[in-house]
């Protein structure tokens, strides 16, 4: 994800989304590939999140393919990889999957290679188009068959206006992502969702919006990966865990960014994550938990409702060694969703909103 970035406002713009489902697994199929979302997952600005590095780094060792998936469509995959290498996390350029290369690919689906496209966006989305083979143009005049947008942050007045009067012409909208706003230095500050607000709002029509939460990056990812199994591994319920659900992949909280246990107990099903992570050295447990020979065995995560978990009240009440559990509180997420879903109010009681390692 871009850093710290924020969809909200931006639910009326790119409307429901499908579930892709493309991705099915025979029960017991082993997690053989994981996406990350970047920031608040992996890094943080300039250095490794806790945990980051030996999670990762056990995946390697596991031989299990990564991919790190991010609605910026402003850097290269170049450049992601580079950073996430600088971290000592080895990364290929092939392993960073950018919401500007998805969008890129799908116009070259849609339109065949060498199509004129209208650009508004800068070097990420650019050089995605053209490594598709795409023809960017600069006008109206030049026959575009559809407009890219992805976040420019040196737009002007009259690059706006250019690509209203694009979208009102009829021009086939395509857009990276829906993120409204990123963490500037100082105050949150437009993302490329907020441009999309507005020339939705100037031209009354929507884009095809193909970034988190949209299944198309995700499925793209996971073919990437060639996995039969991915897990999806990010700090939002509202573009990592919704695009990972909407794509039919297992899904991972981490609780090291934006979203908490508060946060995942309030959510929409969609948005529901199926495990949760203090920080991503607790991967090898979901790993192990997911593996074939632990299919039949005792589900832990039962027991420690059993024993620890309760609602009271209408509030959860976790005996004090589940407070630190991750097993018992996707047991105690699992218990007030089923009450949630069959219309009681559950309130957080002692559910922390971290898990201390």
């Amino acid at each position: 994800m871009t850093p710290a970035t924020d969809v909200t406002g931006a639910t009326d713009v790119t409307g429901a989304t499908d579930v892709a489902g493309e991705v099915g697994a025979p029960a017991g199929t082993p997690i053989d590939g994981v996406l990350f979302d970047l920031d608040g997952v992996v890094y943080h600005g300039p250095d490794a999140i806790p945990g980051a590095v030996a999670g990762i780094a056990d995946l390697h060792e596991r031989g299990i393919p990564v991919g790190y998936v991010t609605n910026n469509a402003t850097r290269t995959a170049e450049v992601v990889a580079d950073h996430i290498s600088a971290l000592g996390i080895p990364t290929a350029t092939a392993e960073v999957i950018t919401s500007a290369q998805v969008l890129a690919a799908r116009l070259s689906e849609e339109f065949g290679p060498g199509a004129p496209i209208l650009l508004v966006g800068t070097t990420g989305l650019r050089e995605a188009l053209e490594s598709e083979g795409l023809d960017i143009v600069g006008s109206l005049d030049d026959s575009p068959v559809a407009l890219a947008q992805g976040l420019d942050p040196h737009i002007d007045y009259a690059g706006i206006v250019r690509a209203a009067e694009a979208i009102t012409a009829g021009l086939d909208w395509w857009a990276t992502n829906p993120d409204f706003s990123m963490v500037g230095p100082a105050s949150r500050v437009p993302g490329n969702g907020a441009f999309v607000d507005m020339l939705a709002r100037l031209t009354g029509r929507t884009p095809h919006i193909v970034g988190k939460p949209s299944p198309d990056v995700m499925t793209h990812a996971g073919h990437r990966l060639g996995a039969l199994r991915p897990l999806m591994v990010g700090d939002r319920l509202d573009t990592d865990i919704e695009g990972g659900n909407r794509a039919g992949f297992d899904s991972a909280l981490v609780l090291t960014g934006v979203h908490d246990l508060h946060d995942a107990l309030a959510a929409d099903p969609i948005r529901r994550p199926a495990f949760v992570l203090p920080t991503l050295a607790d991967l090898p447990r979901v790993l192990d938990a997911a593996a074939p020979e632990r299919a039949d065995a005792p589900d832990s995560g039962a027991q420690a409702a059993d024993g620890g978990v309760r609602i009271v009240d209408g509030k959860l009440q976790l005996a004090e060694a589940a407070l630190t559990s991750p097993e018992a509180i996707e047991s105690a997420l699992r218990l007030a969703w089923a009450a949630i879903d069959s219309g009681e109010r559950i309130a957080p009681g002692n559910l922390p909103r971290r898990i201390d390692d």
